[in-house]
């Protein structure tokens, strides 16, 4: 019932921040005219909401100027860049997490010599920008497509097309190397310690010993600090849509910002990744109160 208690404060606190930024363009507009416009930023939070309800009745207005006011509903537009976002943002964290996890048993087997070197050369390309990556993934499809004909994906999305398998590897690769890393300090860790030694000892084998003893208590780690790596996703996302000119709700709201389509955006992203987390800390935490985790 604590814990309870404890998640529905965090809950409404996290609520109510996002209610806080998505009023905080007027009050800055105030500020820099010298006027408390707190009473105006509220109203318009309040407004923002009693229009995105009932969300299948929303309809957001544009004005494009000369070509006139264009209107997007959620049930027909919003929804499907929120989904399209959503499944390239799921694609790339699974990826990332199987990957990253697959790669550090696969290192852990090697002598210590190997294994400095193949950490040495993911620690490296960690530092490579996030832009760089996809420019350079859209360059070998074009030198590839140049030396072969054949186009193994597309660069960048008309209207409203989707593109999945190169999106999704722009967007996992860096997250990938942080999760590898941070598992690699995690899985050596673990491996230090005297339970090891213990099952050494005892005449299991060396994958025996990764899969059935270190993974167990080192994934527990590797969740936890995998909650900076989902928010550095979630920053890289929106370059991602950009240069691939993808019909993702984050493109959407560069283009077409206001406090409804920030308040839906952020309420997409925050409600689902918190209540994820919110499980697994629940389940791990309940493991390593039960002694089924050695620390």
């Amino acid at each position: 019932m604590k814990s309870l208690g404890k998640w529905l404060m965090q809950l409404l606190i996290s609520i109510v921040a996002i209610f806080v930024m998505s009023g905080l363009p007027i009050i800055i507009a105030g500020l820099q005219q010298k006027q408390w416009l707190f009473k105006e930023a509220y109203e318009s939070v309040v407004q923002a909401v009693k229009n995105l309800f009932p969300l299948k009745e929303y309809v957001f207005k544009y004005d494009q100027g000369w070509a006139g006011i264009k209107e997007y509903t959620y049930e027909n537009t919003l929804s499907n860049y929120v989904e399209y976002s959503l499944q390239i943002l799921v694609l790339s964290l699974a990826t990332a997490i199987i990957l990253s996890i697959a790669g550090t048993f696969v290192t852990m087997l090697f002598k210590d010599k190997t294994r400095q070197r193949i950490k040495m050369t993911f620690y490296f390309l960690e530092s490579m920008p996030d832009v760089l990556v996809i420019v350079l993934a859209q360059l070998a499809i074009i030198t590839i497509f140049k030396q072969t004909g054949v186009l193994l994906s597309k660069i960048a999305v008309i209207q409203d097309e989707r593109i999945y398998w190169l999106p999704v590897f722009c967007l996992m690769i860096l997250p990938m190397i942080q999760l590898y890393r941070l598992s690699m300090l995690t899985f050596e860790a673990e491996e230090r310690k005297l339970y090891v030694e213990f099952a050494r000892s005892l005449g299991f084998g060396k994958l025996v010993i990764l899969f059935f003893h270190i993974f167990r208590n080192a994934i527990v780690s590797v969740f936890f600090q995998s909650k900076k790596t989902m928010w550095f996703m979630l920053s890289n996302l929106f370059i991602l849509e950009l240069m691939f000119n993808m019909p993702g709700i984050m493109n959407f709201l560069a283009d077409h910002i206001n406090t409804e389509v920030f308040l839906l955006t952020v309420f997409v992203f925050f409600v689902p990744v918190f209540i994820l987390y919110s499980i697994g800390e629940w389940y791990f935490l309940r493991r390593v109160n039960k002694g089924g985790v050695s620390i």
